[in-house]
């Protein structure tokens, strides 16, 4: 309780922390905080779907469970909203539908160390970037789409970035599944999973529901297909010439190689 009062309270001081500070001490001790004050979660035997907003956010945030569902034979499958092509807006050569074509290849090839089969996955194709700016039009015709994709595969869980995950995409795509979902009627389960609030946790809100149903999932097992799943996103994490920078920073992957997958669950779930 004392720990997590001197957090709120260097919470509300934010702003004015030095980003080497937020980086090297607050994020790994918030991290620390997280894992300390969630729950045990156990595998489901539940058949899944993983949205993701962009290829690698699967693998990230659910890349374990992925692997231990997949080696129980549970069903699940993993649907991309956007296609990813704003990842390199100034690269001079590669463009944007080269880089849709090499984003989704890096996926396949991911999910395939993961155990998923291309049948499993399905690419939306929306343009990267632009979920939070969906026209009226465009946004009924994509809860169309995910209404029946839902009522298609019938999932039992429902993972979906976590609602406020620091990163405009990840946020508008929790809305929009939310929505699906609520429009599908099909009983499932809304998980969610963090990602960019798991690099910034500075930014997280400590009156959220979420972190006080904050749950961790053992994936040690899957550590090492994981970390191999995730080495597959090269245009990622590593600098594709004549770059000289990878366009993820230093020590980002490292933040998702931890023996747990954290996930939100609804409070109706606390045990």
């Amino acid at each position: 309780m004392l720990l997590s009062r001197f957090f709120q309270k260097l919470h509300r001081k934010r702003e004015s922390l030095n980003f080497r500070f937020k980086r090297t001490i607050y994020a790994p001790a918030l991290w620390r905080w997280l894992l300390v004050n969630s729950r045990p979660m156990h595998l489901s035997q539940k058949s899944a779907i993983v949205f993701a907003p962009h290829q690698d956010d699967e693998s990230l945030g659910c890349g374990g469970l992925i692997a231990l569902k997949q080696e129980q034979n549970i069903p699940i499958q993993v649907v991309f909203l956007t296609d990813g092509r704003s990842s390199h807006p100034k690269h001079p050569f590669i463009k944007g539908e080269e880089m849709v074509r090499i984003r989704q290849q890096e996926a396949i090839d991911a999910l395939q160390i993961l155990s998923v089969q291309p049948s499993q996955i399905h690419f939306l194709s929306q343009l990267d970037g632009h979920l939070p700016k969906l026209s009226s039009s465009e946004r009924q015709q994509m809860l169309a789409q995910l209404v029946q994709l839902l009522q298609t595969i019938r999932p039992e869980e429902v993972y979906v970035p976590y609602r406020k995950d620091v990163n405009a995409d990840h946020i508008a795509a929790y809305e929009l599944i939310h929505t699906a979902l609520l429009a599908s009627r099909i009983p499932a389960e809304l998980i969610q999973y963090p990602v960019w609030s798991l690099w910034k946790p500075w930014a997280w809100d400590f009156s959220a529901p979420e972190l006080k149903n904050a749950y961790r999932l053992p994936i040690t097992a899957m550590r090492d297909r994981k970390r191999q799943a995730l080495e597959v996103y090269r245009s990622q994490y590593q600098p594709l010439p004549p770059e000289t920078k990878p366009l993820l920073p230093p020590g980002f992957l490292d933040r998702f190689l931890s023996p747990y997958e954290i996930f939100f669950r609804p409070e109706a779930n606390q045990k």
